[in-house]
């Protein structure tokens, strides 16, 4: 008769806290920051992250130095504007989302991870809430902060003085930080949407890319009298919406030239928003 034999490998069970649901939460969004930055990974995959973020940033950093240049030769120097920095980096933010939503959400999905996620607590709202909080971070941080080193480098340079400067202007910064929310939401949720449904990171980049630009379309369709395609124009809801919040005109955007109100502009983005969560939830409930 063969004896059996134990052998010890050394398995230790866990004797630290237990985190719960709460954890699990924010260990996923910290996997995803990581995700969309590059973090732990290949270089390649830190250049385009840190290019663009960079880009973002650059521009203000630039307007201020050029303001604090003009002052010590007593010239005038007019920084350039919130809005209109949202016209500048709004392009480069669409660019990024394009890319890190495919990142957040397709590999978990091909790769089979998604077993992994079910098996601890976390329910499938949580999963997509989780993904899209760390995509919103990283977005948010990269349409604000610019703002912020802006409205900094006004307070330094400005003439009544950067204390006196900061009271009287500081409604700037939440409502640049409202617009920065908008825009989010407004590209995130077709992102999500296209990268739930697609099996390849570069197919739902280029597919996102695609349907944004071609909104453009109907521009053709509400100058012909087709007012109602204005509110398929979602490349230019959130930059309506700013002109809205901000209290200013840089540019017609076609819902505008379609007769749609801002506060229609705003409740298509919340609607999207919410149509698109729902989707990618129940897509990802089969697929776990």
């Amino acid at each position: 008769m063969v004896e059996g034999v134990v052998f010890d490998l050394g398995y230790q069970p866990h004797d630290g806290p237990r985190l719960g649901r709460s954890g699990a939460r924010r260990a996923l969004i910290k996997d995803g920051l990581r995700r969309v930055l590059g973090l732990r990974r290949k270089a390649r995959k830190k250049i385009l992250p840190a290019t663009l973020m960079a880009i973002a940033v650059i521009p203000a950093l630039f307007f201020t130095a050029f303001g604090v240049i003009a002052g010590e030769f007593d010239a005038a120097a007019e920084l350039f504007d919130h809005e209109n920095y949202f016209n500048l980096n709004g392009s480069m933010a669409l660019i990024f989302v394009a890319l890190a939503a495919s990142e957040l959400l397709i590999p978990d999905r091909i790769n089979g991870t998604m077993a992994v996620y079910a098996s601890r607590p976390l329910t499938t709202p949580d999963y997509v809430m989780g993904r899209a909080g760390s995509l919103a971070i990283v977005v948010f941080g990269f349409l604000w902060i610019p703002h912020l080193v802006l409205f900094l480098g006004r307070a330094w340079v400005g003439s009544s003085g950067f204390g006196t400067y900061v009271v009287d202007n500081a409604a700037i910064l939440w409502k640049t930080a409202v617009v920065s929310v908008v825009y989010f939401a407004a590209y995130t949720s077709i992102a999500f949407l296209v990268a739930a449904f697609s099996k390849r990171t570069a197919v739902a980049a280029g597919v996102f890319l695609g349907i944004v630009m071609l909104s453009g379309l109907t521009e053709a369709l509400v100058d012909a009298g087709f007012s109602v395609f204005g509110l398929g124009a979602v490349l230019d809801h959130p930059g309506y919406v700013k002109d809205w919040i901000l209290g200013t005109n840089t540019d017609t955007w076609i819902p505008e030239t379609a007769g749609i109100e801002p506060i229609m502009s705003l409740l298509v983005i919340v609607t999207l928003s919410i149509a698109a969560g729902l989707i990618v939830t129940g897509r990802y409930r089969r697929a776990a």
